[in-house]
């Protein structure tokens, strides 16, 4: 999944976030639903990272 977010200060300019489920074929069916729930509700922040 990607999604572009805009420089709120320079309009011109946009980060691309790219999201990658990695998982075995047998992990796969009980991974979909939680990796779905996580790309629905990323946002951009605040410039905080968490440690």
């Amino acid at each position: 999944m990607h999604s572009s977010v805009l420089d709120v200060g320079d309009p011109h300019k946009r980060v691309v976030i790219r999201l990658v489920l990695t998982s075995t074929a047998s992990q796969h069916p009980g991974l979909l639903d939680d990796f779905r729930e996580l790309v629905r509700i990323v946002r951009p922040g605040e410039g905080t990272t968490t440690p």
